[in-house]
């Protein structure tokens, strides 16, 4: 079976190539560990440039709606639920497709769903730019619905491929790569909100659209020449159900879904309500508040996967978890705070700040932890195995970001964004006594760190048998 470590063989240089599978394991395990501490290889290099573009076209792609698109779809005839809806069908379509395309990874190979979804992405993105021509009322909602939902699709299988990828390239440092892919995501949602309403003040509707879909288009052409091929593709059977019947995963699941759904909460409903809350406000200052968060989160992310690849994933992620409920608690405030706190700018700006250090301290963690908790369970360290690993990642991901817009258009229609803010913020609460409870529960077990059989093996392996340990002769 050919592995993605068996080309690193090639720089060895002095002595015979090895005649045997346990010399190849053992070099390649060595050259691997060497590589890892003197830094990247060329296709790490190669890897990371590629899906830290994209990263953050994708993320441009999906932001650059929201200082505008709320007040014009309103023009249209649309309510502020089919707003929320039109913002939550995008993830709600890859929370159903993401499990398929994680599955069907290694017939459809890595590399040709990521430049097939980014085809798709940049192509559905110009296409929206032109449905402010459709008739007002139910026809330009449903335009709406069908381009948000073959875009879905594009960004499932590029959103899929891309974890997949990641996780079989940076296998001894999951956390760090994602945290620093992380970056790019953010700095996609930074700057989309502010590159929206620019072109939106100049342009008018069409230009924002037409730009980023040519950049989509663009760094797709460039993906195709310096992605490395992904070429460790090893059979493997089961499925997203496999990982979730893992004991922990479900509350794993539970915690991706709330980012997700934290991330997107604002979407729909923050515009509307800035612009009621401080009438002053341009649309180009909006984009900028829509900075905020994202900005802290892309920040932040780098950190939060270095802490989490030392071994803090379940601390952190209880933490994060409790600081984003604090965080909305702050946004707006809730109303059983607003006696002692007044919605002021500088407030708004704090918990957006606390929110984008939060998320990534709650998300980025459990990614490595639903690969520790697969491997304990026998899960093969291979391509196929991170496809479902990502295609879980992304469903969850976007379960969250279909409930959270969709939630808090009707949350806010109906009781108002306070109260809608403050529903978010018990729910984040909630996750984290849930994932605390876990946590505690597994260590009166002795079962947390989640143990890896390879680990315990490597242990056996550094402690002499014929020697005894301080502990034994004590």
């Amino acid at each position: 079976m050919a592995s993605e470590k068996t080309p690193l063989l090639n720089g060895v240089e002095n002595g015979e190539p090895p005649q045997t599978d346990a010399q190849i394991q053992n070099i390649s395990k060595d050259v691997a560990e060497t590589e890892t501490k003197a830094g990247w290889t060329k296709q790490q290099i190669l890897t990371a440039v590629t899906l830290s573009l994209m990263n953050i076209s994708q993320t441009i792609s999906f932001s650059i709606l929201a200082p505008f698109y709320p007040s014009e779809a309103a023009k249209k005839g649309a309510s502020s639920a089919e707003v929320g809806l039109v913002f939550g069908v995008f993830q709600l379509i890859i929370f159903i497709t993401s499990p398929i395309y994680g599955n069907f990874i290694q017939q459809i190979g890595a590399k040709t769903m990521f430049l097939s979804g980014s085809f798709i992405l940049g192509g559905c993105s110009i296409a929206f730019g032109f449905l402010d021509k459709c008739p007002d009322g139910p026809v330009y909602v449903a335009m709406c619905f069908v381009s948000r939902s073959i875009e879905a699709n594009g960004c499932a299988m590029l959103g899929t491929a891309s974890f997949a990828i990641m996780a079989s390239t940076f296998r001894k440092n999951v956390g760090q790569a994602l945290g620093t892919l992380e970056i790019f995501s953010g700095l996609g949602m930074v700057l989309g909100p502010s590159i929206g309403g620019a072109l939106y003040t100049a342009g008018g509707y069409l230009l924002p659209f037409l730009v980023i879909g040519g950049i989509v288009w663009a760094t797709t052409l460039l993906s195709f020449f310096i992605l490395p091929p992904i070429t460790d593709m090893p059979k493997m059977s089961g499925n997203i159900f496999s990982l979730l019947r893992i004991p922990g995963c479900i509350i794993v699941y539970l915690v991706i879904a709330g980012s997700g759904m934290y991330l997107s909460f604002l979407d729909p409903t923050f515009s509307p309500w800035i612009q009621k809350t401080f009438p002053w406000m341009t649309v180009g200052t909006i984009g900028l508040f829509f900075m905020i968060l994202p900005a802290v989160y892309a920040l932040s992310a780098p950190f939060s996967g270095y802490v989490s690849d030392k071994g803090y994933q379940g601390s952190m992620s209880v933490a994060g978890l409790f600081l984003t409920g604090i965080s909305y608690f702050l946004l707006g405030p809730s109303p059983w705070l607003s006696w002692l706190i007044p919605t002021t700018l500088p407030l708004t700006a704090v918990a957006l700040i606390l929110l984008g250090i939060s998320i990534g301290a709650a998300l980025i963690p459990v990614f490595p932890l639903v690969i520790r908790l697969a491997k304990s369970r026998g899960f093969e360290d291979n391509l196929q195995t991170y496809g479902l690993m990502a295609g879980m990642f992304q469903s969850g991901f976007c379960l969250g970001g279909f409930v959270g817009p969709s939630a808090a258009g009707y949350f806010t229609g109906q009781f108002g964004f306070e109260w809608a803010t403050s529903v978010c913020g018990f729910i984040s609460i909630f996750l984290a006594c849930l994932m605390l409870t876990y946590i505690l529960i597994m260590k009166s077990k002795g079962q947390w760190p989640v143990p890896i059989p390879e680990e315990q093996q490597d242990e056996e392996k550094t402690t002499p048998s014929s020697v005894e340990s301080p502990a034994q002769i004590n």
